[in-house]
């Protein structure tokens, strides 16, 4: 792992919209604060997730790519659990900007989201088994995130 994140702070807290098709579009801008240890760096990285605007533009994610037969134990989305949705939406964005421009590997995108599911409450054996899932499935979750 070379990426450690070791506190996740929301600004405010992420309000999503969900589609007809079951993806998730996020409500209003929001901004995610994480301080992470990468390469043996301390050091605090801000997301900002772009909402709704008059445009019809906003940050859409298709929340954990679970597969169904396994959302008894590891659900792709918890309306109770912010930080956990936020888990996702970080790692599809991730994902869709090439580890942000090429600044993260793609091992690294997923240490993001073990670490944060972690930080939302979730057991290290259950963020495993989300990382691995994310990893088998990884090739096929580049569409995350996209304009509505």
């Amino acid at each position: 792992m070379t990426v450690k994140v070791k506190k996740v702070i929301q600004m405010l807290p992420f309000l999503w919209r969900t589609e007809k098709d079951g993806s998730h579009v996020l409500k209003r801008t929001a901004t995610l604060c994480l301080d992470i240890r990468h390469r043996c760096i301390d050091m605090t990285a801000k997301v900002r997730f772009c909402g709704e605007s008059t445009d019809g533009c906003g940050f859409r994610c298709d929340g954990l790519s679970v597969p169904r037969l396994f959302r008894w134990f590891l659900p792709s989305w918890d309306e109770k659990n912010t930080l956990y949705n936020v888990a996702g939406a970080l790692h599809d964005w991730l994902y869709t900007t090439k580890g942000n421009f090429g600044m993260f590997t793609r091992e690294e995108c997923d240490d993001f989201f073990r670490g944060i599911l972690r930080e939302s409450g979730i057991g290290r054996f259950k963020a495993g088994c989300g990382q691995g899932c994310r990893m088998v499935r990884g090739r096929e979750c580049t569409l995350g995130s996209r304009p509505i």
